[in-house]
């Protein structure tokens, strides 16, 4: 009858159904009990502050090694599971026993993924990090030193820097004599190096470095940290780094404050600077080139083909480096060359042709490969002309992920990433003493490193470490600290640019720009824009920048305070020998407003005598 066959299709359909979420369920069984296994031999204590801020930074330009191995350990067996389980069900479907398999299958499976959620929520600390995000705390903006608010006073000779972050570089892999907790050590090199400049170690001399406290303890929140001061905290509900317009347009970092002081800056890297927004953050804090492994690629310095690791290796890295601070060197500005180093990263590093084989495991061989091609490259800094005006400052991004590695170490001993300064042209006022010191006091040091006088001796969340002050970390304690920092921060939020407020503000500025104008006139280049009365309480001030490109690098010729004319109107002039040299030219706007500085394109370009300007589509 026709009510049987609809009942005999309704079984069939509900048992498709079941047989499907079996198949799907067992996958995600298999998927989640190996990511569970990968994330315990990589990724030591992974957080969910931290896996949040990753992935809120963009995986674009991940090590293509890292990406592989998740897919092939955790991804493809899930995937493999869940298909062979899917033909084993379409031959068993006729049988008597199916329905039953099929839903005592998924309900058995529907159980255990939910035991590996719970697992998870408790490994990751997800009831903590709701918890914390859910706590307002004002101990960032109680204890912040705007920048902007303090006087510094650079030498009338502005000294050269070279920056450079060791990826995943410990003091803790220093011998315990030394002031590590390894019984042997595994940089030297690096050892003797912080005993030559300063780490802050006090009378015991040896090495030191900064603790990873929360919002520091991935490459980009460290980065972010030791030259803003600020942990990278980063709202929940917005998208990702790598995709946003800004890069905290409310803060002022090292790059700001080096720009705007005239140094030549540049970002070096051996991966793509796209990852985790890195591009974003140095172009719009403080306009550094970028020359990571896409532009060595457009430059013909590595073979079209050629990728390993993460793109290229610290190899060739400094000798590139070597390269351009030659070049660097050789222009009138002061210069400011920031690198990151690859070869360390976890989960076992990349091992090159010529790293030696003194270690009974490959992380170690690693780490001390990189010790001596770091000592190699300072050994040459040391031997150039300009060496004398540089200080140099080595420092680890943050311990290490390798889970496993530190295992055998005493449980009472704090680790911290390695830190040296060299060269640099200040006293450290407190030599004896040792120092406890995190990623954000290395934002003042780095600056008195240079000879600046900072008033207060404080920027950001940082001290001096020169000037002998209390650091935040000594004052409160490593825990009481953290437990601040991972607390929810509205002052934070607004810095950021991802707040409610100011996304809609940028949204609106960057839809103006039809009412945007520039035009050529008698011995300059005119810009105007018009109808901006309605954001007048909000918009503090305007600056328009005229950006040049002469063989292929980018650099800021001019930057113009615009003035109000008439009722929501501003304009600034360009004279024309301010522009000459380039091969193109494009201006740039940032309007300064309550909640930070918002980045607006023109749209416009000039040719090379500035006397044609053109419409451009506008690169939002």
């Amino acid at each position: 009858s026709v009510d049987i066959m609809i009942q005999t299709m309704r079984k069939r359909a509900a048992n498709t159904i079941f047989a499907a979420l079996f198949a799907l369920l067992l996958g995600l069984s298999v998927w989640a009990v190996q990511t569970a296994r990968w994330e315990a031999r990589h990724w030591d204590n992974l957080t969910m502050n931290e896996l949040v801020n990753q992935l809120a930074g963009g995986v674009t330009g991940t090590g293509s090694e890292i990406v592989g191995e998740f897919v092939r350990s955790c991804v493809l067996p899930g995937a493999l599971t869940a298909a062979a389980a899917a033909a084993a069900l379409l031959l068993l479907r006729r049988r008597a026993e199916f329905p039953r398999l099929v839903r005592a299958g998924t309900m058995l499976c529907a159980a255990f993924v939910l035991g590996m959620l719970a697992y998870g929520w408790e490994m990751l600390g997800v009831g903590e990090y709701l918890r914390d995000t859910a706590t307002e705390s004002n101990y960032i903006e109680d204890n912040y030193v705007d920048p902007r608010a303090v006087t510094l006073t650079f030498p009338e000779k502005k000294r050269n820097l070279v920056y450079i972050w060791l990826e995943s570089m410990e003091s803790t892999f220093a011998d315990e004599a030394s002031g590590g907790a390894f019984p042997r050590n595994v940089i030297p090199e690096l050892t003797a190096l912080s005993a030559q400049g300063e780490s802050f170690a006090g009378a015991r001399r040896g090495v030191n470095g900064p603790y990873s406290v929360s919002g520091t303890t991935w490459t980009m929140g460290a980065t972010f940290a030791q030259t803003s001061g600020l942990p990278l905290k980063i709202p929940l509900s917005e998208t990702s780094m790598d995709s946003q317009r800004t890069f905290f347009p409310g803060m002022t970092a090292l790059g700001d404050i080096l720009a705007e002081n005239g140094y030549r800056q540049a970002y070096l890297i051996g991966s793509a600077a796209s990852f985790s927004g890195r591009d974003l953050y140095f172009r719009e804090h403080g306009d550094y080139a970028i020359w990571d492994y896409d532009y060595s690629l457009a430059a013909g310095e590595i073979p079209e083909d050629y990728y390993v690791w993460w793109g290229y290796e610290d190899e060739k890295l400094f000798e590139f480096a070597k390269k351009h601070l030659t070049e660097l060197a050789a222009g009138d500005e002061p210069f400011n060359l920031s690198i990151l180093t690859v070869d360390t990263h976890f989960p076992d590093g990349w091992l090159c042709d010529d790293c030696e084989d003194r270690f009974d495991d490959q992380y170690s061989n690693v780490m001390a490969c990189s010790d001596r091609r770091v000592a190699a490259f300072v050994d040459w800094l040391r031997r150039q002309p300009f060496y004398a005006d540089t200080a140099i400052v080595l420092c680890g991004d943050h311990i290490t992920m390798n889970v496993g590695y530190c295992d055998g170490i005493d449980p009472g001993y704090r680790r911290r990433a390695y830190t040296a300064i060299l060269n640099a042209a200040a006293e450290n006022a407190a030599p004896e003493r040792r120092r406890e010191y995190t990623s954000f006091d290395l934002f003042p040091t780095t600056l008195a490193a240079l000879g600046v006088e900072i008033e207060g001796g404080r920027l950001g969340l940082g001290v001096d470490l020169f000037s002998g002050a209390e650091t935040l970390v000594e004052r409160d304690g490593f825990d009481a600290m953290d437990a601040q920092l991972r607390r929810s921060s509205a002052f934070m939020d607004a810095l950021s640019g991802l707040d409610a407020e100011t996304l809609a503000l940028t949204g609106e500025l960057w839809e103006l720009d039809t009412m945007l104008g520039a035009e050529f006139r008698a011995g300059g280049v005119n810009v105007t824009f018009h109808n901006l009365a309605p954001y007048a309480e909000k918009i503090e001030s305007v600056l328009v920048f005229a950006d040049a490109v002469h063989n292929g690098q980018k650099t800021t010729l001019s930057i113009q305070n615009a003035q109000p004319y008439g009722e929501g109107s501003w304009y600034a002039f360009f004279p024309q020998e301010a522009l000459s040299g380039y091969d193109s030219l494009t201006l740039r706007l940032f309007a300064a407003t309550n909640a930070g500085r918002i980045p607006v394109d023109l749209g416009y370009a000039c040719d090379r005598n500035g006397q044609t300007v053109t419409r451009l589509e506008s690169e939002k």
